[in-house]
């Protein structure tokens, strides 16, 4: 890591780190490999509803149904196909459809135009949950009988999996289910899992890369099982019953915290631990990647500390909790002029 801090007079501040753009992809690419996964623009755009013929011949109520299922992504409100201020937008769901194919299981899937929908709701102050969005690691043990049960892994087949999987699809939830291997290395089985503290098991998932983690203990593996949940996330611990009620109150809350509305606001930050250019074309990157910041500027640069500009929606408290997903910026005490300050870690 170089070691060198980089001071350039205001006046060549924007020639100067011209060169970065080019390192940006590159740079995009680390910082999501430290990230965790993160649903695309078009993952959260795309649906598949029930329909049996060509696309040419789908009425609108198939495409209306279709941007049901998008809403609730979008928004993070189970009700928002049901919401009469966002009925202007289902009325119109046709005019934002972007790919459209039948599927083999005589299926629609349906892509929508995701930047048109966003700036929709923000015009229409409707709350937009981005691609920013917490990855939620589940430890689930499911009694098979009087005193025996599994610890559901990734490739597990059971209904129940499938049912939660389905869930957390449907609202837009990344969700990171332990290997059969990680369960080994961790010495966990049904026993260990049912009957360790919910603390204990978070810390595990936290290093496997969750960032929220669900412990259930489910009375059996179908569809219809009942599940007790406990939810961690940050400093927060909710507990929950229902088979699918740990996905839709986590989606809930992710929402409540992470989804924006409002005009555009100005915020300044200051990162420091910026040595070089590429380091700059990480941060700058990164921010421009966020779903409420719609520019990124540089306004001064002094030593190892960048300060930036950013137009975002949802202010500064909205951007902390935002980044302290990515770790990547991790805030710190404000400076003596009260800007907003982040230490940049590699």
């Amino acid at each position: 890591m170089s070691q060198h801090s980089i001071v350039f007079p205001r006046r060549q501040l924007r020639s100067a780190l011209r060169p970065a753009a080019v390192l940006c992809l590159a740079w995009t690419a680390l910082f999501a490999s430290h990230a965790a996964p993160a649903l695309t623009r078009a993952e959260l755009n795309q649906a598949t509803v029930p329909f049996s013929e060509r696309c040419e011949s789908a009425p609108p109520a198939a495409f209306q149904a279709a941007m049901k299922i998008v809403l609730v992504r979008v928004t993070g409100r189970s009700t928002a196909g049901d919401d009469p201020a966002l009925a202007p937008l289902l009325g119109n769901a046709h005019r934002y459809v972007q790919q459209c194919r039948g599927t083999a299981d005589r299926q629609l899937s349906v892509g929508f135009d995701g930047a048109a929908i966003e700036r929709w709701l923000t015009q229409n102050g409707q709350p937009l949950w981005g691609h920013e969005r917490p990855t939620t690691f589940v430890w689930l043990a499911a009694q098979t009988g009087s005193a025996t049960g599994t610890v559901i892994t990734a490739d597990d087949s059971s209904e129940l999996k499938a049912a939660i999987d389905a869930a957390a699809l449907a609202r837009g939830l990344p969700l990171l289910w332990p290997s059969a291997a990680e369960v080994q290395r961790n010495r966990l089985d049904y026993a260990g899992v049912n009957g360790a503290a919910p603390s204990t098991l978070a810390d595990i998932g936290r290093r496997l890369g969750g960032e929220g983690v669900l412990v259930g203990r489910a009375s059996g593996t179908s569809a219809t099982a009942n599940v007790r949940w406990t939810h961690l996330f940050q400093d927060r611990s909710s507990e929950y019953s229902g088979t699918l009620e740990g996905v839709n109150r986590a989606a809930d809350l992710y929402a409540e915290l992470f989804a924006v509305s409002g005009n555009l606001v100005p915020v300044d930050i200051e990162v420091t631990g910026v040595s070089d250019l590429r380091d700059y074309a990480g941060v700058q990157t990164y921010l421009e990647s966020l779903t409420f910041i719609s520019h990124v500027s540089v306004v001064a640069l002094a030593g190892d500390t960048i300060r930036f500009r950013l137009a975002t929606r949802g202010g500064t408290e909205s951007l902390q909790r935002t980044l302290s997903l990515n770790g990547r910026l991790q805030s710190i005490a404000a400076g003596d002029n009260g800007v907003q300050r982040f230490q940049f870690r590699r």
